[in-house]
């Protein structure tokens, strides 16, 4: 299976590298593991809903880019639902088991 990561935004913090680094490293077994930074937005501190939606939009396309249409793409959210290890290595391997050998989780602002 090939995973890709898609983050907005570059990690600035050394230990949370290394942690990626070692969690890779570990999956590299099992899958593919690629990690894609897009760059962010640059915005003012102070932006109107207009301003923030054409943000979300270009961050969007951007992470858009780096899937293909044969990719199943998951978005990870604060406000989304909990999965348990087991439930997301049930869903892993009902994509697998039926042809969807490409992932992305993405990680973004909503």
């Amino acid at each position: 299976m090939n995973i890709t990561i898609i983050t907005v935004g570059k990690l600035k913090e050394k230990y949370l590298k290394q942690g990626i680094e070692e969690y890779t490293k570990r999956l590299g077994t099992y899958a593919n593991v690629t990690i894609v930074e897009v760059p962010d937005e640059k915005a003012p501190e102070n932006m109107s809903e207009a301003e923030m939606l054409q943000v979300k939009e270009k961050e969007g396309e951007r992470i858009l880019s780096k899937t293909s249409t044969d990719t199943y793409v998951i978005a990870l959210a604060i406000t989304g639902k909990k999965w348990s290890s087991e439930r997301l290595a049930k869903e892993l391997d009902q994509l697998a088991t039926y042809g969807k050998s490409k992932v992305a989780f993405v990680i973004g602002v909503l």
